[in-house]
Parts: structure tokens; C-alpha cells; sequence
């Protein structure tokens, strides 16, 4: 195993953690005693479900504190995240950010269901979807906790890009019409907080449109949920936990699909056919609606 700088972070954080004692609870509803151990990873790290929310974790938990500092430059998923240089810019931007920053499919059937308005791109990295979003016809807003890659989108892209949590709590109620967020809240180190927001930020009957990796699909079952929980994701939201949890944050119905962003989905999306949506592929689709009187 190659001990990268994020890996040894990792593990430094996480022994600091056990030796301190770190309460052993559930980081969605606080649930301490009611814990099912799943599995252990790399000796120190358990997996449990709570059986009380359905939620699964990894223990030792995620603090915030944990998850504002590993994000300014340690965290490294290559286009998603590395800055490019200039040149890679410049080829990037020609092709409309196709390839491994490439929002775009995505946006399209974000626009089958919201086809204008204002939208937060939730944990936008450097501003490539902030990009896409609004060359597709959005009034869109990024948020992202590294300051360092907030600050390259804003100066190279010149993208609207908000990197602190307070600023972004401190908006108005109902600012976006939805919420954008591709690979996001399975890095969450606090679910309810996030969820409380979104239902806060959007308009009434306002859209929750986000992906994740889909811990409760055919692949998972074969054996890649052991590869993604861990590290990089401390928590393993399931669609049967998500359809629950938002329920309880002011979200009045929650649909769920699978890749791939194709126009076959697109289509369905446009006619409403969320029944017909595949549920099965490697990456889950949340789509969430909040009440429509609040």
C-alpha cells in the first residue's frame, strides 16, 4: 500500500481520534447504543449501520474540523480537483470541460427538470460546473470549502464561487430555485446540518438534484462498498436511508435514478417517468422536491 500524504493524514487523524476516545455514535442521529459493526477496514476503522436512521459510517467519525482541513489541499481526485494549468485550462474550456470534469450530462438533466433559474452548484471544487451551469442558461452559484480552488475558479473561470459556510448559511431563505451537487454528501461530516440548509436555501417546491456513489446498487453488492467507504467517504448514505432523512428536513418527495446521464434519461426525466428510472448503476441520483407550502 503506497502511503500517499493523503493516506498518512488519514491514518494520523484517525489514531488521534481512538486515543482520545472519540464517542462511538451514529453522526446523523446521535444514536450511541443501537449500532450494528458491519466490518473493519486496515485494523482501525469499523463500519456500523445505525439501526435506529439506517445510516452507515465509518468509526473513527469525520469532525468537521477534520473534513474543513483536509479539504484546502490535501484531498486529490485529478481533474476534479487539481488545479489545471493555463494550457490545460485553455483545452479544457475549448471542449466545454469534456472528460473527467465534465458536468455536462448531468446539467442536461438537471434541465429537464428545473430548465432556468437559480441554481447552487454545492461543493463545485474549482468552478467547471459552475462553468457548464451557467453556459447552459442557470443563474448559477458555486460553494466549496477549499479556499484555494473557490479562489481559481473565481479568478480563471470568473465564476461566482462562495468558500465559507458562514457566508453561504447567512444567504436568504428561498435564494435558489435548486440545488446542484455532484459527489458531495457521502463527504459530509454532518448530514442534518446540510440537509437543514438546502431545505432552507431553496424555494418552496424547489429541486435537490445531487449524486453519489450508489452504496446500496448492483456494484456495491459485488463488492465495491468496501472500496468506497473508508477514506474518502465516511459515511454511506443508501437510497432507503436518503428517501427517510430528507423526509425529516423539509423535503416533501424524494425520487431516485441511476446513471447513465443519457438522453434516455433525460427524456424520462422531462415526462416525469421516475418510475421508469433505473436505480441499479453505480452512481445514485437524488432528486428532491421541498414542500410547496412553507
Amino acid at each position: 500500500m503506497e502511503l500517499t500524504r493523503a493516506k498518512l493524514d488519514y491514518l494520523v487523524r484517525v489514531v488521534g481520534h481512538r486515543l482520545r476516545l472519540q464517542p462511538r455514535i451514529c453522526p446523523y442521529c446521535r444514536e450511541a447504543r443501537d449500532l450494528r459493526l458491519l466490518g473493519r477496514k486496515q485494523l482501525i476503522i469499523e463500519i456500523f449501520r445505525c439501526e435506529r436512521c439506517g445510516l452507515i459510517f465509518r468509526y473513527p467519525l469525520e469532525t468537521t474540523r477534520d473534513n474543513a482541513e483536509r479539504y484546502q489541499t490535501i484531498y486529490d481526485q485529478a481533474e476534479v480537483t487539481v488545479l489545471p494549468t493555463e494550457k490545460e485550462l485553455a483545452r479544457f474550456a475549448a471542449d466545454e470541460f469534456q472528460g473527467g470534469s465534465d458536468c455536462g450530462p448531468k446539467v442536461s438533466a438537471l434541465a429537464a427538470l428545473v430548465p432556468s433559474g437559480r441554481v447552487l452548484d454545492f461543493g463545485c471544487s474549482w468552478g467547471y460546473g459552475v462553468h457548464q451551469l451557467r453556459s447552459a442558461g442557470f443563474d448559477a452559484t458555486g460553494f466549496e470549502i477549499s479556499r484555494p480552488r473557490a479562489r481559481f475558479g473565481r479568478e480563471k473561470l470568473g465564476v461566482p464561487i462562495i468558500d465559507d459556510p458562514a457566508e453561504l448559511a447567512g444567504l436568504p431563505a428561498h435564494s435558489f430555485d435548486a440545488i446542484f451537487s455532484s459527489h458531495v454528501i457521502e463527504h459530509l461530516p454532518d448530514l442534518a446540518a446540510a440537509f437543514d440548509l438546502f431545505s432552507r436555501l431553496l424555494i418552496p417546491s424547489g429541486l435537490l438534484f445531487a449524486t453519489i456513489p450508489n452504496f446500496s446498487g448492483s456494484a456495491a453488492r459485488a463488492g465495491l462498498f468496501w472500496h468506497w467507504i473508508g477514506q474518502d467517504h465516511p459515511i454511506a448514505p443508501t437510497h432507503e436511508f436518503l428517501a427517510r432523512a430528507l423526509l425529516e428536513h423539509g423535503f416533501a418527495s424524494v425520487r431516485f435514478g441511476s446513471g447513465p446521464f443519457d438522453e434516455r434519461m433525460v427524456e424520462r426525466l422531462a415526462a416525469r417517468d421516475f418510475d421508469a428510472l433505473d436505480t441499479e448503476g453505480e452512481e445514485l441520483l437524488i432528486i428532491g422536491r421541498t414542500s410547496a407550502s412553507r
